[in-house]
């Protein structure tokens, strides 16, 4: 097996994080800024390349009742230029609560304040770790 991307789509920010070869662990590995000028895509191209990935996910921010509001459609329209920019399989999976619980995770133990980016690398790692868990066969890499 190879490595898998997970995306958490933002009008400012893009977080990221990458499976481990055996598709079981999902780690974040940090964010992209400017998701709309085209350099995120193009570091997400780079990424696949260097960590020879075989798919991407993306986090669908639907809204608490399940609908696609504004932010989904730009989501999907982004999904679409990373399969463009990659030729991988695309998936799309529902998001809502990632970025809360992620600030939650990050906020244990104290109040201390967390930067932006890492809320969305942790997000990130919280839609490729559901994408892993959720599909099937084998999770124990064998």
């Amino acid at each position: 097996m190879t490595v898998i991307i997970g995306i958490d789509y933002g009008r400012r920010r893009v977080g990221l994080a990458v499976s481990d070869p055996t598709g079981t662990l999902a780690s974040a590995v940090g964010t992209h800024r400017t998701p709309e000028d085209g350099s995120a895509v193009d570091a997400i191209a780079r990424l696949a390349v260097e960590r020879d990935a075989a798919a991407v996910v993306v986090g669908l921010p639907l809204t608490e009742k399940g609908e696609a509001g504004e932010l989904a459609e730009l989501a999907r329209a982004f999904a679409d230029r990373i399969r463009e920019a990659t030729g991988l399989p695309v998936h799309l999976l529902d998001e809502r609560y990632s970025s809360r619980e992620a600030s939650a995770w990050l906020n244990m133990g104290g109040r201390r304040r967390r930067p932006k980016g890492s809320i969305d690398a942790v997000a990130a790692e919280i839609i490729l770790q559901r994408y892993l868990d959720a599909r099937p066969g084998p999770k124990d890499g064998s």
